[in-house]
């Protein structure tokens, strides 16, 4: 063999072993196992996250239900009617509320009231009464009728009628005149300032009990002005009804007149 045809021959089983020496190696390779991933730390802050895009149509209206209207609860008393005085005038204090004493009244014949009083509308039961016609009349009047509302009528008609009263008719206040409207007789308590006559009640559920006709009507209704007059008889010193004389058929008369020598005596008819 010559030098030309050796090395050639030389070459190529190097070449071979170098391409057998690659195969091997890339089979090793092939089967070593890959490193398991590792979690990445680094330094950087995470920001939050980014809000979400809000949406230009308008949100869904849903119907409001139609429920029963609000119950309201009246305000307590000291808080309802409670009137300041209008500069120097003194007040009336009833139970809870007051009302502004007006300049006395000097009338004729002994006519008059000393601390008056102009009563549109009264407060009990927690809410306001009004009257069918305004009465004026003395302070000491308005505080014994004050308490009369809140002690007896009012409790009567929850009691008796299972109603509230709403309004109070009146017949009659301050009226310079004498006893039972008799010309020449002598002075009544109405000019005095000192009575008020009641002819009726407008109650809650739309009814009127009068005097006149309840008095010998329902027996619920006979039961109510029955409490009514005795518990104005332990309030006043003078309590007049239908059962008193035919002047009082249609009403009850209350007023605080004097009877007796130390005004202690009491007149209930």
């Amino acid at each position: 063999m010559g030098y030309t045809t050796g090395a050639r021959a030389a070459l190529r089983t190097l070449s071979a072993a170098l391409f057998v020496g690659m195969c091997i190696g890339a089979a090793q390779a092939g089967a070593t196992p890959m490193p398991k991933a590792r979690p990445y730390f680094s330094n950087t802050t995470l920001l939050p996250p980014m809000p979400l895009p809000q949406s230009k149509l308008p949100a869904r209206q849903f119907p409001t239900p139609i429920g029963k209207p609000l119950s309201l609860v009246p305000v307590p008393i000291e808080n309802q009617r409670v009137f300041p005085p209008a500069g120097n005038s003194k007040m009336c204090v009833l139970r809870g509320w007051s009302v502004e004493v007006l300049e006395s009244v000097d009338g004729p014949g002994g006519c008059g009231i000393d601390q008056p009083v102009s009563l549109r509308s009264v407060v009990a039961g927690g809410q306001e009464i009004g009257l069918t016609m305004p009465v004026q009349i003395e302070c000491s009047l308005a505080q014994q009728l004050d308490g009369w509302l809140q002690d007896v009528a009012v409790p009567a008609a929850r009691r008796e009628l299972g109603v509230s009263i709403t309004r109070i008719r009146t017949a009659a206040g301050y009226a310079c005149r004498g006893r039972n409207n008799q010309r020449g007789a002598k002075l009544s308590e109405h000019g005095k300032g000192n009575a008020i006559d009641i002819a009726g009640f407008h109650l809650s559920n739309g009814r009127e009990v009068t005097v006149e006709e309840g008095w010998d009507g329902s027996s619920a209704e006979v039961r109510f002005l029955s409490s009514l007059h005795k518990g104005a008889c332990e309030r006043f010193t003078t309590v007049l009804g239908p059962d008193a004389d035919r002047y009082h058929r249609d009403h009850l008369h209350f007023d605080q007149g004097c009877h007796g020598k130390d005004c202690k005596y009491r007149v209930c008819k």
